[in-house]
């Protein structure tokens, strides 16, 4: 049996625990809520979609905590993901912070100085998709 005032608040402590925890446990192997993330993403595949120019790469899979930079060539494709206001030529660096999260930051010099910079989600099939 409980012995002491300290064992009864340690159990009321787990079992308070214990059922605060249990939803988020469930949530958590859900898989409706678990998001498609893809295995493997290509850094050229992203590069196209954002309308930039990729120099040659050893390997092609943007893993999670890389990085590369490329030259933009179509304007209008990186306005279309939520990075608006820049030129042909501005410098697009595109880093994978989560396995379903590309986080895209442009920058140019001319014809004035401008910069932005959107964090989008990654689908199964590698696609960009606003959040």
């Amino acid at each position: 049996m409980i012995r002491s005032l300290f064992e009864l608040r340690a159990l009321t402590l787990g079992a308070c625990l214990a059922i605060f925890a249990a939803p988020r446990l469930a949530a958590q192997q859900d898989p409706k809520q678990q998001s498609a993330a893809p295995t493997t993403v290509s850094a050229k595949a992203i590069a196209d979609q954002l309308g930039a120019k990729l120099q040659p790469r050893d390997d092609d899979e943007l893993r999670i905590g890389m990085s590369f930079t490329a030259v933009l060539e179509s304007p209008e494709k990186l306005a279309e993901v939520g990075v608006k206001g820049m030129h042909a030529g501005a410098r697009v660096t595109v880093a994978r912070v989560a396995p379903d999260k590309i986080r895209v930051e442009a920058d140019e010099m001319t014809p004035v100085q401008n910069s932005a910079a959107a964090t989008l989600k990654v689908d199964a099939a590698g696609k960009l998709v606003k959040p």
